[in-house]
């Protein structure tokens, strides 16, 4: 049994107020199919680049007894045939091994054939995959494939690596983690958790423990609270004694000793510093042993009342980009009050019909009819190209400030992130900017475009929450199938469509 071994990890980014970890230990397996989830920001992709030597630790020891390699990766030259760039960045692999793993991924030989950089995002998370278990020296290090996978993909990557022995996965779809891992590393707020069994097995257990650490918690914030009252008591009796020594009365004055009176006031000062600094010791005790809980806080929308009933009829629709038509014959009809989910194939059109229907495209086109007046609410699929201070990015979409950091707050963003500029955010974080924009506005219709792409489980699932209690008429392309069935009132599949 080959371990890994992770030892007294401490590391920060350079003009970060805050290390990423802080001596951080754990010993896992390296034959386990090991899911690594946590919040956005918490480190999980620094840790593989960590354990892939991309980033030094500035403490602690990390132990390989394989060679890491992490997915993604970036091949020398993406123009070329991609048959023959997966061999250059998989030295000593036979190409028919390459092949093979690319067809037990569902990627045609056809496709190794063609340049890299004319396939699909799908295609392209697919052969990279394949060259990396097709490598016999490789620990397979793989941070979340499944955000460019439509549903099909996602199930066939899945099962794909359920075959497998040997991996470290990264990734917030439920579904797909249960397929495909047997333990589960968390990174929580302050402890690193192991865990034998599928991503179900780890919320079932986290679920009691949260509960059972949050009313601990609550009793140990009284204590503290009871503490930090007596504290300031004990404080303030020390300064009434400071001054008392200052305080005889004239008639006085030749009876005492002020030499007397300072002595006594010394002594009760020291007694009164001495019992304020036990009692802040207490309170340093019992907010250490305060758990790390995970607090998963709601969220709220408030979306406008669509003036029709109806909101967009298309009739007989087609999506037409590059010269060609890739779906046409498009029929539904998006209603008030409706969740409706566009799935399909990568390159079917779905974020092209989002975008056309909010007016930044013309690819869908046909007898479509979109009602007058609407209001709407869009958060596109990429967070490419943002950057700046946050402060601006709510200022340029005239959004409320107060609101807009209290959104950010319960989806788990520390203040100190405030400060950082978006460039440093994670993608994951970014996500959650372009969402909380959206959460801010009060719309007729919620237009989102793969809304759940490097967003953690429990944003996923206060997501899910907040459309079940708010009911926003919402139009979205996402592919977490465990997302799809609890939210959506409906869903349509364009791979019904002609092409």
């Amino acid at each position: 049994m080959a371990q890994i071994q992770i030892s007294h990890l401490t590391f920060g980014y350079d003009g970060s107020a805050e290390d990423v970890f802080t001596d951080l230990s754990c010993r896992l397996d390296s034959q386990w199919r090991l899911g690594l989830i946590g919040r956005n920001g918490r480190g999980k992709t620094t840790l593989l680049r960590l354990l892939a030597g991309e980033l030094c630790p500035r403490k602690g020891a990390l132990t390989l007894p394989c060679k890491p390699v992490l997915f993604p990766f970036t091949l020398p030259d993406s123009r070329g045939i991609t048959l023959e760039a997966l061999l250059a960045c998989a030295p000593d692999t036979p190409e028919w091994r390459l092949v093979q793993e690319a067809s037990r991924l569902g990627l045609p030989a056809e496709a190794l054939s063609r340049p890299y950089d004319t396939l699909s995002r799908g295609e392209q998370t697919k052969a990279q995959l394949a060259a990396l278990f097709a490598r016999e020296d490789a620990y397979p290090m793989i941070d979340e494939p499944t955000n460019h996978l439509d549903l099909h993909g996602r199930e066939l990557v899945a099962d794909y690596l359920s075959r497998q022995n040997g991996f470290l996965l990264v990734s917030h779809d439920r579904a797909f983690l249960n397929r495909c891992i047997d333990h589960t590393l968390s990174l929580n707020r302050a402890t690193v958790t192991v865990q034998q069994g599928d991503f179900d097995t780890w919320e079932r257990e986290w679920s009691l423990k949260n509960e059972s650490e949050q009313a601990r918690n609550e009793q140990l914030q009284k204590d503290v609270d009871r503490l930090t009252e007596s504290a300031r008591r004990q404080a303030e009796w020390s300064r009434k004694c400071e001054k008392g020594k200052y305080r005889v009365a004239p008639s006085e004055v030749a009876a005492v000793d002020r030499g007397y009176v300072g002595a006594r006031a010394a002594a009760l000062m020291k007694r009164s510093l001495s019992a304020q600094a036990r009692i802040e010791k207490h309170i340093d005790e019992k907010r250490g042993l305060m758990k790390d809980v995970e607090q998963v806080g709601e969220l709220k929308l408030s979306p406008l009342d669509p003036p029709k009933r109806i909101l967009a009829d298309i009739r007989d629709g087609m999506v037409r980009y590059d010269g060609r038509i890739v779906c046409e014959h498009i029929r539904f009809t998006l209603e008030r009050g409706d969740r409706v989910a566009l799935i399909g194939r990568n390159g079917a059109g779905k974020s092209s019909i989002l975008k056309s229907l909010c007016g930044l495209s013309d690819a869908l086109q046909g007898d479509v009819s979109i009602s007058g007046g609407l209001t709407i609410s869009y958060v596109p699929q990429s967070s490419e190209g943002l950057h700046g201070s946050l402060r601006a990015f709510i200022a340029e979409r005239n959004a409320d400030e107060t609101l807009f950091k209290a959104i950010l707050r319960n989806m788990d963003f520390g203040r100190q992130q405030f400060d950082k500029a978006i460039e440093q955010y994670s993608e994951g974080q970014k996500k959650k900017l372009l969402l909380a924009r959206s959460l801010c506005e009060k719309a007729h219709l919620y237009v989102w475009d793969e809304p759940l792409n490097y967003i953690d489980v429990f944003s996923r699932i206060q997501l899910e929450t907040l459309i079940l209690q708010a009911r926003p008429t919402l139009l979205m392309v996402e592919h977490d199938r465990a997302f799809l069935t609890r939210v959506c009132t409906k869903t349509i599949d364009l791979d019904s469509y002609t092409d």
